[in-house]
């Protein structure tokens, strides 16, 4: 039977790496931006109605917004921003390569909420996987 502060720890460290992640998932989409002369503005904590902590829970703790794409940006970068989050992932390939530890084979609950929440973070939202498909249609119209 586990005690009440390992169940404690477990969902704190499940909510720092959700935070950390969502975070990373964001500015990875900027990474491959940088190699081009786009425009774009980092918000943290991007206003809403309510309150910083309602905003952080429904809007996102951090926004990327483009504010201008040059006409001469490749489309497969456009595409290559909007899966960057994808290399959240990466823990979890090398844990399956065994190039790190398995947590799941050493009974670590820690590692493995924490290895379950940055891969979960790392996978591309809707608009990401409509940026994929349409590329830079979206941009132009």
């Amino acid at each position: 039977m586990q005690s009440a502060l390992h169940w404690l720890s477990v969902g704190v460290v499940l909510l720092a790496t959700l935070a950390v992640g969502v975070c990373a998932h964001e500015l990875l989409h900027v990474a491959p931006l940088r190699f081009t002369d786009a425009e774009y503005a980092v918000r943290l904590l991007p206003s809403g109605d309510g309150s910083a902590l309602q905003t952080a829970l429904t809007g996102g703790l951090v926004r990327v917004e483009i504010a201008h794409l040059p006409r001469t940006t490749s489309e497969w970068v456009v595409r290559g921003a909007a899966l960057a989050p994808l290399a959240l992932a990466l823990p979890l390939v090398l844990v399956a390569a065994g190039v790190l530890p398995n947590p799941v084979a050493a009974d670590n609950h820690l590692g493995t909420v924490a290895l379950v929440a940055l891969t979960g973070c790392g996978l591309p939202s809707p608009a990401d996987w409509s940026v994929v498909w349409h590329g830079l249609d979206l941009a132009e119209s």
